[in-house]
């Protein structure tokens, strides 16, 4: 009978990739492939889907048609996140696949996380100041503070003079 160790280590790790198709979600899933997949790892890559961001605010009063068309407009967007993390993973070789998680996306990549024993989540930093973060709040402080897993934030190399 195999211990734990080795189970986990035939079968790989359990792996979320959450993004959004910004260059700091591309830039933690390149980050993942080059410094720390295996290919043993059951990768997921999550987009969270947040349509509920890009209609009017006045939606009770917008006409079907032009729903309909924000509606195609938002899934064609997420085909194209998709492609391109599909094109990404082949790149590197990554066996992966694609959920479509739904906003918010904090609550939702933590829940995901929970509910499918991901052992690890990587996520990007877009790098908001300190006022921004502070009203809109930041989906990788939510994750980092309510995941039950470890998550790996990766901070894009254009964030780094904000620091120095």
């Amino acid at each position: 009978m195999a211990d734990v160790g080795q189970v986990e280590e035939e079968n790989g790790k359990k792996i979320l990739i959450a993004v959004d198709g910004s260059k700091h979600s591309i830039f933690a899933f390149e980050w993942y492939a080059d410094k720390i997949h295996e290919p043993t790892d059951d990768v997921i890559i999550g987009f969270c889907s947040e349509i509920g961001t890009n209609l009017p605010s006045n939606v009770a009063q917008t006409s079907p048609a032009t729903l309909h068309a924000l509606i195609e407009k938002h899934e064609e967007k997420t085909k194209e996140i998709f492609s391109t993390f599909d094109s990404l993973a082949t790149k590197y070789n990554v066996q992966h696949k694609l959920e479509r998680l739904h906003d918010p996306p904090g609550p939702s990549i933590v829940k995901y996380a929970y509910e499918n024993n991901v052992q690890l989540i990587v996520v990007g930093s877009r790098g908001h100041g300190t006022f921004r973060r502070t009203i809109l709040g930041s989906v990788s402080d939510y994750i980092v503070h309510h995941s039950h897993v470890p998550v790996i934030i990766c901070k894009h190399h254009d964030e780094h003079h904000k620091f120095k």
